[in-house]
């Protein structure tokens, strides 16, 4: 029985010898090869790399239809960078220095802040900026005006990256100034003609004449812009320790014309309404930003309206007050590339002359005045000793402190709450106090 068991299994092993043998010699399948044109190389896909999104948030003071402008700005930005997305924020300009300072404090700034070039520095020096060095690209540097940058030096680096400028200037109702002072009367007017002028409309008030001035009340920089034209004097050097800018002065002298004739000055609580004191011969001259100024000048007018002429004899001095404001970095950033990005194009030249076209506010770039005739004529002394060729005297982090004491003072100076003897007084002490 077990031999025939062993012949079985025998016989099937044969049978499958017999049935596998003929696979054995079968060649393989060859790999398919897919042949490649001379010159050309096999294109391979990349593998897909999600992008990394930057998101800023930006914080502008200005006033709405300017703020609407830069909008439109920033919605071209953003279609050329689809990664940084960016929002927007108005601040009320009044409000803009103490919503930044709070916001800094708390470290809840803004990634990016559109400052008044006098209060940069304070904030570097808090350590509330970064250094804004890497977001001037290719000419921007070398194209600024040490008027403009100066306030923005601190400790070797740049805290800011300018946007523009917008200094003051005075606006004349030539019509009443050659019925005053006579037809052959020449800009800029000395102290002693700004005196007979307010002594012509104190003795004519009972007529109901025009005033002699019209000014704000509640901005510093526009005393000092009224000093300036009617001393021919530089006033940024008013702070000097060695210096009493009220005693025995020209600007003294012309504080205290304003104090005895202030009476018939026009004290604004925003310059805008001088517009219409013009237009209606209620006022001799208004202290207005060049961009507001220029805008009027543009206006078709009437023969019945009076001519205005503007007054920008003050450029001429080694430094007036730009009124600049600049884009700032906070410390608090996580986008800190995607801010330089955002800040070197909102401030290349093609949006300061767009800004310059539609509201009059002035570029900060040297090229662009040589380019433009119009431009050129507004700053024909910008390659000498004039401005905006010259930094201020004085830039400390202190300066937005010193501005609003001088805030005060000019404040109820207007209103009739002190004198000029009293303001020079609490000048002094303030002073001593530092």
């Amino acid at each position: 029985m077990a031999r025939r068991k062993s012949a079985l299994v025998f016989l099937l092993l044969c049978v499958m010898v017999l049935f596998l043998s003929p696979w054995a010699n079968v060649p393989s399948s060859p790999a398919t090869v897919v042949p490649v044109p001379k010159g050309e190389t096999l294109a391979t896909e990349e593998p897909v790399v999600a992008r990394e999104v930057s998101h800023l948030t930006v914080d502008v003071a200005l006033e709405e239809p300017e703020f609407n402008a830069l909008v439109l700005q920033n919605d071209e930005f953003t279609l050329r960078h689809p990664d940084i997305m960016v929002e927007l924020t108005r601040v009320d300009p009044k409000q803009a220095y103490r919503a930044y300072k709070n916001a800094s404090e708390l470290d809840e700034a803004s990634d990016i802040m559109l400052l008044s070039n006098e209060w940069v520095k304070e904030f570097a020096s808090s350590g509330f900026l970064l250094p804004a060095d890497a977001a001037y690209e290719g000419k921007a540097l070398t194209e600024q005006f040490d008027a403009v940058t100066a306030p923005l030096k601190w400790n070797g680096y740049l805290w800011g990256v300018p946007r523009a400028m917008d200094p003051f200037v005075l606006i004349w109702n030539m019509d009443l100034l050659h019925q005053w002072l006579g037809e052959d009367v020449a800009l800029p007017l000395t102290i002693e003609q700004w005196t007979d002028l307010a002594t012509m409309s104190a003795q004519a008030a009972e007529t109901d004449l025009p005033s002699w001035l019209t000014i704000d009340r509640n901005d510093p920089l526009s005393l000092l812009s009224w000093l300036e034209n009617a001393t021919a004097e530089r006033s940024d050097g008013i702070w000097d320790e060695e210096e009493k800018p009220w005693t025995d002065t020209p600007f003294g002298q012309a504080l205290t014309v304003i104090d005895q004739y202030k009476a018939n000055v026009r004290f604004v609580s925003g310059i805008e309404e001088a517009e219409a004191l013009l237009n209606g011969g209620k006022t001799l001259a208004a202290i207005v930003p060049n961009s507001l100024a220029s805008e009027w000048m543009e206006e078709p007018r009437s023969n019945l309206e009076p001519k205005l002429e503007v007054d920008r004899h003050s450029w001429k001095l080694p430094y007036v007050w730009t009124r600049g404001s600049s884009f700032a970095i906070s410390s608090d950033t996580a986008a800190e590339e995607a801010a330089y990005t955002w800040i070197s194009e909102m401030t290349n030249d093609r949006n300061q002359r767009l800004n310059r076209e539609k509201w009059g506010i002035l570029p900060v770039y040297r090229s662009l005045y040589d380019s433009d005739r119009t431009l050129g004529n507004l700053l024909p002394g910008r390659t000498g000793q004039t401005f905006p060729n010259q930094p201020p005297l004085y830039t400390g982090p202190e300066l937005p402190e010193r501005l609003e004491q001088l805030a005060a003072l000019w404040s109820r100076l207007s209103t009739g709450a002190i004198e000029a003897e009293q303001f020079k007084t609490d000048w002094s002490e303030e002073k001593g106090n530092e």
